[in-house]
Protein backbone atom coordinates (compact mmCIF):
# COMPACT_ATOMS: atom_id res chain seq x y z
CA UNK A 1 0.00 0.00 0.00
CA UNK A 2 0.87 3.45 -0.44
CA UNK A 3 2.17 5.66 2.77
CA UNK A 4 4.57 8.06 4.24
CA UNK A 5 8.84 6.44 4.71
CA UNK A 6 10.91 8.15 7.11
CA UNK A 7 14.29 7.42 6.07
CA UNK A 8 15.91 9.46 8.57
CA UNK A 9 18.12 13.00 8.55
CA UNK A 10 14.77 14.62 8.21
CA UNK A 11 13.96 12.98 4.62
CA UNK A 12 11.13 10.87 3.84
CA UNK A 13 9.19 9.77 0.44
CA UNK A 14 5.36 8.56 -0.24
CA UNK A 15 6.30 4.88 -1.48
CA UNK A 16 4.81 1.13 -1.12
CA UNK A 17 5.08 -0.29 2.71
CA UNK A 18 3.77 -3.97 3.43
CA UNK A 19 0.44 -4.21 3.68
CA UNK A 20 -1.04 -4.60 6.96
CA UNK A 21 -2.45 -8.18 8.00
CA UNK A 22 -5.40 -8.57 9.42
CA UNK A 23 -5.92 -11.13 11.85
CA UNK A 24 -8.34 -12.68 13.69
CA UNK A 25 -10.20 -9.96 16.38
CA UNK A 26 -9.13 -7.26 13.86
CA UNK A 27 -11.15 -5.18 11.11
CA UNK A 28 -9.07 -2.79 8.21
CA UNK A 29 -9.65 1.05 8.28
CA UNK A 30 -9.12 3.08 5.17
CA UNK A 31 -7.23 6.17 6.09
CA UNK A 32 -8.86 9.09 5.96
CA UNK A 33 -6.99 11.90 8.38
CA UNK A 34 -4.36 11.18 10.28
CA UNK A 35 -2.41 13.98 12.78
CA UNK A 36 1.33 14.32 12.88
CA UNK A 37 2.31 13.93 16.94
CA UNK A 38 5.55 15.93 18.59
CA UNK A 39 6.83 12.93 19.28
CA UNK A 40 7.58 11.61 15.67
CA UNK A 41 10.33 14.16 15.44
CA UNK A 42 12.16 11.76 17.03
CA UNK A 43 12.25 9.61 14.11
CA UNK A 44 11.85 12.21 11.66
CA UNK A 45 15.04 14.51 12.76
CA UNK A 46 17.31 11.86 13.68
CA UNK A 47 19.51 10.19 10.91
CA UNK A 48 19.22 6.84 11.73
CA UNK A 49 15.37 6.68 10.52
CA UNK A 50 13.22 3.71 11.62
CA UNK A 51 13.89 -0.10 12.01
CA UNK A 52 10.67 -0.85 10.00
CA UNK A 53 9.58 0.21 6.64
CA UNK A 54 6.94 3.13 7.50
CA UNK A 55 5.90 5.97 9.67
CA UNK A 56 5.36 5.91 13.51
CA UNK A 57 1.73 7.40 12.95
CA UNK A 58 -0.35 6.63 15.40
CA UNK A 59 -3.25 9.01 15.39
CA UNK A 60 -5.94 8.31 12.93
CA UNK A 61 -9.43 7.73 12.04
CA UNK A 62 -11.16 6.62 8.34
CA UNK A 63 -13.68 4.24 6.85
CA UNK A 64 -14.16 0.52 7.75
CA UNK A 65 -13.34 -1.48 4.53
CA UNK A 66 -13.26 -4.89 5.85
CA UNK A 67 -15.48 -5.62 9.01
CA UNK A 68 -13.68 -9.05 9.03
CA UNK A 69 -16.86 -10.71 10.50
CA UNK A 70 -17.75 -7.89 13.35
CA UNK A 71 -21.24 -7.90 14.33
CA UNK A 72 -20.92 -4.28 15.91
CA UNK A 73 -19.60 -2.49 12.60
CA UNK A 74 -20.58 -2.83 8.64
CA UNK A 75 -18.38 -1.81 6.02
CA UNK A 76 -18.18 1.83 5.02
CA UNK A 77 -18.74 3.29 8.50
CA UNK A 78 -16.56 6.16 10.06
CA UNK A 79 -14.62 5.28 12.69
CA UNK A 80 -11.64 6.51 15.56
CA UNK A 81 -9.01 4.13 15.79
CA UNK A 82 -7.47 4.02 19.82
CA UNK A 83 -3.91 4.57 19.55
CA UNK A 84 -3.41 2.61 22.67
CA UNK A 85 -4.50 -0.88 22.12
CA UNK A 86 -4.68 -4.11 24.49
CA UNK A 87 -5.43 -7.55 23.93
CA UNK A 88 -8.99 -7.01 25.22
CA UNK A 89 -9.95 -9.62 28.06
CA UNK A 90 -7.66 -8.66 30.99
CA UNK A 91 -8.50 -6.36 34.09
CA UNK A 92 -7.52 -3.66 33.04
CA UNK A 93 -8.69 -3.81 28.97
CA UNK A 94 -12.21 -4.83 30.67
CA UNK A 95 -12.47 -1.41 32.52
CA UNK A 96 -11.30 0.23 28.83
CA UNK A 97 -8.37 1.27 30.93
CA UNK A 98 -6.12 -0.51 28.03
CA UNK A 99 -3.08 1.26 28.39
CA UNK A 100 -2.12 -0.29 31.58
CA UNK A 101 -2.91 -3.77 29.59
CA UNK A 102 0.76 -5.74 29.50
CA UNK A 103 0.67 -6.34 26.14
CA UNK A 104 -0.42 -2.61 25.11
CA UNK A 105 0.53 -1.82 21.58
CA UNK A 106 0.48 1.20 19.63
CA UNK A 107 -0.81 1.92 16.20
CA UNK A 108 2.16 2.86 13.55
CA UNK A 109 1.79 3.41 9.71
CA UNK A 110 -1.02 5.91 10.26
CA UNK A 111 0.54 7.61 7.61
CA UNK A 112 -0.91 5.56 5.17
CA UNK A 113 -3.85 3.67 3.00
CA UNK A 114 -5.16 1.09 5.49
CA UNK A 115 -4.40 0.80 9.27
CA UNK A 116 -5.43 -2.65 10.83
CA UNK A 117 -7.15 -1.99 14.67
CA UNK A 118 -8.78 -4.13 16.89
CA UNK A 119 -12.50 -4.20 16.72
CA UNK A 120 -12.93 -3.19 20.48
CA UNK A 121 -10.55 -0.21 20.37
CA UNK A 122 -12.38 1.33 17.40
CA UNK A 123 -14.99 4.69 18.35
CA UNK A 124 -17.80 4.45 15.91
CA UNK A 125 -18.72 8.32 14.77
CA UNK A 126 -21.57 10.39 14.74
CA UNK A 127 -22.11 12.95 12.03
CA UNK A 128 -21.57 15.68 14.41
CA UNK A 129 -17.81 15.07 14.91
CA UNK A 130 -15.74 15.60 12.18
CA UNK A 131 -12.66 13.82 10.92
CA UNK A 132 -10.37 16.41 12.21
CA UNK A 133 -11.98 16.08 15.72
CA UNK A 134 -12.27 11.96 15.77
CA UNK A 135 -7.97 12.13 14.93
CA UNK A 136 -7.56 14.30 18.45
CA UNK A 137 -10.47 12.53 20.42
CA UNK A 138 -9.10 8.87 18.95
CA UNK A 139 -5.32 9.54 19.74
CA UNK A 140 -2.90 11.04 22.76
CA UNK A 141 -3.28 15.03 20.55
CA UNK A 142 -6.12 15.52 22.75
CA UNK A 143 -5.55 12.14 25.08
CA UNK A 144 -2.63 13.39 26.74
CA UNK A 145 -3.58 16.97 27.10
CA UNK A 146 -7.00 15.44 28.90
CA UNK A 147 -5.46 12.65 30.75
CA UNK A 148 -3.08 14.88 32.27
CA UNK A 149 -5.81 17.65 33.20
CA UNK A 150 -8.53 15.69 34.68
CA UNK A 151 -6.37 13.06 36.72
CA UNK A 152 -4.50 15.94 38.10
CA UNK A 153 -8.10 18.13 39.41
CA UNK A 154 -7.85 21.54 36.88
CA UNK A 155 -10.94 23.10 38.59
CA UNK A 156 -12.34 26.75 37.46
CA UNK A 157 -10.35 30.04 39.15
CA UNK A 158 -7.17 27.67 39.11
CA UNK A 159 -3.74 28.90 38.19
CA UNK A 160 -1.71 26.23 36.28
CA UNK A 161 1.96 26.33 34.56
CA UNK A 162 1.99 24.52 30.68
CA UNK A 163 6.12 24.22 30.30
CA UNK A 164 6.31 23.71 26.16
CA UNK A 165 4.04 24.50 24.14
CA UNK A 166 4.24 22.26 21.26
CA UNK A 167 0.89 20.22 20.35
CA UNK A 168 0.31 18.70 23.65
CA UNK A 169 1.11 22.04 25.76
CA UNK A 170 -0.76 23.77 23.06
CA UNK A 171 -4.33 21.10 23.55
CA UNK A 172 -3.50 21.60 27.65
CA UNK A 173 -3.75 25.25 27.20
CA UNK A 174 -6.79 25.07 24.78
CA UNK A 175 -8.25 22.59 27.35
CA UNK A 176 -7.67 23.94 30.72
CA UNK A 177 -8.96 27.23 29.49
CA UNK A 178 -11.64 25.68 29.01
CA UNK A 179 -12.11 24.39 32.41
CA UNK A 180 -12.22 27.70 33.44
CA UNK A 181 -8.17 27.85 34.42
CA UNK A 182 -5.73 30.94 34.03
CA UNK A 183 -2.69 29.25 32.44
CA UNK A 184 0.46 30.51 32.38
CA UNK A 185 2.34 28.98 29.06
CA UNK A 186 6.20 28.59 28.77
CA UNK A 187 8.29 28.23 25.67
CA UNK A 188 11.60 29.45 24.01
CA UNK A 189 9.64 29.45 20.90
CA UNK A 190 7.61 32.99 20.14
CA UNK A 191 5.66 31.44 17.41
CA UNK A 192 4.06 28.63 19.87
CA UNK A 193 3.71 31.19 22.79
CA UNK A 194 1.73 33.47 19.82
CA UNK A 195 -0.28 30.31 19.39
CA UNK A 196 -0.90 29.28 23.13
CA UNK A 197 -2.76 32.94 23.47
CA UNK A 198 -4.94 32.06 20.60
CA UNK A 199 -5.43 29.59 22.56
CA UNK A 200 -6.84 31.89 25.82
CA UNK A 201 -3.49 31.42 27.98
CA UNK A 202 -3.58 34.17 30.35
CA UNK A 203 0.53 35.24 30.33
CA UNK A 204 2.96 33.77 28.33
CA UNK A 205 6.99 33.80 29.75
CA UNK A 206 9.72 33.20 27.26
CA UNK A 207 12.41 31.93 29.20
CA UNK A 208 15.58 33.42 26.96
CA UNK A 209 13.76 36.96 27.75
CA UNK A 210 13.74 36.89 31.28
CA UNK A 211 16.61 36.42 33.74
CA UNK A 212 14.61 34.07 36.37
CA UNK A 213 11.86 32.11 35.10
CA UNK A 214 10.77 31.20 38.69
CA UNK A 215 10.85 34.86 39.64
CA UNK A 216 8.48 35.55 36.83
CA UNK A 217 6.22 33.21 37.67
CA UNK A 218 5.74 33.70 41.21
CA UNK A 219 5.83 37.42 40.14
CA UNK A 220 2.46 36.19 37.98
CA UNK A 221 0.91 33.93 41.28
CA UNK A 222 1.64 36.67 43.95
CA UNK A 223 4.34 34.60 44.68
CA UNK A 224 2.49 31.48 45.81
CA UNK A 225 3.14 29.56 42.47
CA UNK A 226 0.49 27.94 40.39
CA UNK A 227 -1.46 25.25 42.00
CA UNK A 228 -0.28 22.91 38.98
CA UNK A 229 2.38 22.60 36.49
CA UNK A 230 2.92 20.60 33.56
CA UNK A 231 5.30 19.27 31.97
CA UNK A 232 4.47 19.14 28.17
CA UNK A 233 8.28 19.02 26.59
CA UNK A 234 8.49 15.92 24.28
CA UNK A 235 11.65 14.28 25.93
CA UNK A 236 11.09 16.32 29.08
CA UNK A 237 14.36 18.02 31.06
CA UNK A 238 15.52 17.22 34.52
CA UNK A 239 16.59 20.84 34.98
CA UNK A 240 13.47 22.14 34.10
CA UNK A 241 11.44 19.58 36.00
CA UNK A 242 13.27 20.86 39.12
CA UNK A 243 12.12 24.28 38.24
CA UNK A 244 8.30 22.72 38.65
CA UNK A 245 8.58 21.50 41.94
CA UNK A 246 10.37 24.45 42.93
CA UNK A 247 7.74 26.59 41.77
CA UNK A 248 4.37 24.54 42.17
CA UNK A 249 2.56 26.23 45.10
CA UNK A 250 2.75 23.62 48.15
CA UNK A 251 -0.16 21.32 48.48
CA UNK A 252 -0.06 21.36 44.67
CA UNK A 253 0.35 19.03 41.67
CA UNK A 254 3.65 18.46 39.44
CA UNK A 255 2.09 16.38 36.30
CA UNK A 256 4.55 15.14 33.43
CA UNK A 257 3.69 13.82 30.61
CA UNK A 258 7.25 13.83 28.83
CA UNK A 259 8.81 10.49 27.17
CA UNK A 260 12.10 11.11 28.57
CA UNK A 261 14.32 9.60 31.52
CA UNK A 262 14.10 12.25 33.81
CA UNK A 263 12.61 11.93 37.22
CA UNK A 264 12.61 12.55 40.80
CA UNK A 265 16.40 13.39 42.28
CA UNK A 266 16.15 11.41 44.99
CA UNK A 267 19.42 12.76 46.48
CA UNK A 268 18.03 16.59 46.12
CA UNK A 269 15.27 15.48 48.46
CA UNK A 270 17.94 13.59 51.03
CA UNK A 271 19.49 16.85 50.52
CA UNK A 272 16.68 19.32 51.57
CA UNK A 273 15.72 17.45 55.20
CA UNK A 274 18.63 20.31 56.60
CA UNK A 275 17.26 23.36 54.15
CA UNK A 276 14.62 25.83 55.02
CA UNK A 277 11.14 23.94 54.98
CA UNK A 278 10.20 26.23 51.83
CA UNK A 279 13.52 24.61 49.82
CA UNK A 280 11.76 21.01 50.73
CA UNK A 281 10.73 20.11 47.44
CA UNK A 282 7.94 17.23 47.45
CA UNK A 283 7.98 15.86 51.00
CA UNK A 284 8.08 18.71 52.54
CA UNK A 285 5.04 21.37 50.84
CA UNK A 286 3.05 18.24 50.37
CA UNK A 287 3.63 18.21 46.50
CA UNK A 288 1.48 15.54 44.54
CA UNK A 289 3.77 14.09 41.32
CA UNK A 290 1.84 12.65 38.65
CA UNK A 291 2.96 10.72 35.08
CA UNK A 292 0.26 10.05 32.72
CA UNK A 293 0.51 9.18 29.35
CA UNK A 294 -2.97 9.34 27.81
CA UNK A 295 -6.78 9.17 28.41
CA UNK A 296 -8.89 5.79 28.57
CA UNK A 297 -10.51 4.32 25.86
CA UNK A 298 -13.18 4.71 28.40
CA UNK A 299 -13.28 8.58 28.86
CA UNK A 300 -14.54 8.83 25.75
CA UNK A 301 -17.98 9.48 25.47
CA UNK A 302 -16.83 12.52 28.30
CA UNK A 303 -14.38 13.73 26.01
CA UNK A 304 -17.40 13.96 23.12
CA UNK A 305 -19.87 15.54 25.69
CA UNK A 306 -17.54 18.09 26.31
CA UNK A 307 -17.17 18.84 22.68
CA UNK A 308 -20.68 19.22 21.80
CA UNK A 309 -20.84 21.33 25.57
CA UNK A 310 -18.77 23.81 23.47
CA UNK A 311 -14.85 22.90 24.01
CA UNK A 312 -13.72 23.88 20.53
CA UNK A 313 -10.88 21.14 20.13
CA UNK A 314 -10.27 21.98 16.43
CA UNK A 315 -8.50 25.12 17.17
CA UNK A 316 -5.33 23.36 18.26
CA UNK A 317 -4.81 22.48 14.64
CA UNK A 318 -2.87 25.11 12.82
CA UNK A 319 -2.39 23.13 9.01
CA UNK A 320 -4.32 20.62 6.94
CA UNK A 321 -1.84 19.27 4.13
CA UNK A 322 -2.48 16.28 1.74
CA UNK A 323 -0.12 13.22 2.45
CA UNK A 324 1.10 13.92 -0.90
CA UNK A 325 2.52 17.18 1.02
CA UNK A 326 3.86 15.14 3.90
CA UNK A 327 7.45 16.18 4.28
CA UNK A 328 6.67 20.15 4.10
CA UNK A 329 4.08 19.07 6.65
CA UNK A 330 7.55 17.47 8.59
CA UNK A 331 9.32 20.22 7.48
CA UNK A 332 7.12 22.93 9.10
CA UNK A 333 6.24 21.05 12.32
CA UNK A 334 10.05 20.22 13.25
CA UNK A 335 11.18 24.04 12.83
CA UNK A 336 8.45 24.93 15.16
CA UNK A 337 6.17 27.00 12.63
CA UNK A 338 3.06 24.46 13.45
CA UNK A 339 0.95 23.64 16.23
CA UNK A 340 -1.47 20.69 15.57
CA UNK A 341 -1.28 19.00 11.81
CA UNK A 342 -3.35 16.75 9.59
CA UNK A 343 -2.34 14.96 6.98
CA UNK A 344 -5.73 14.10 4.54
CA UNK A 345 -6.41 11.26 1.85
Amino acid sequence: MRGVVFLGNKKMELGEIPDPKVGKGDVLVRVKASAICGSEMETFVPPTGLPWKGNPGHEVMGILEDPNGSKRFRKGERVGVSTLQGCGNCFWCLQGKQIFCKEVRGIRNAHSEYVVSKEIWLHPLDDDITDAAAVLLSGDGMGVPYGASIRSGVAPGEITCVFGTGPVGLGMTLFQTYLGARVIAVDINPLALERAKQMGAWQTINPKETEDLKAAIWDLTFGLGPNKSFDAISMGNQELFHTMLDVTMPGGTVVTVAHGDHGIDHVRERLSFHLDPAKREIWGRNLTVLGNWMCNFSDWSDMVAMVRNGFQIERIITNQFPIEEAHEAYRRVSEGLEGKVILTQ
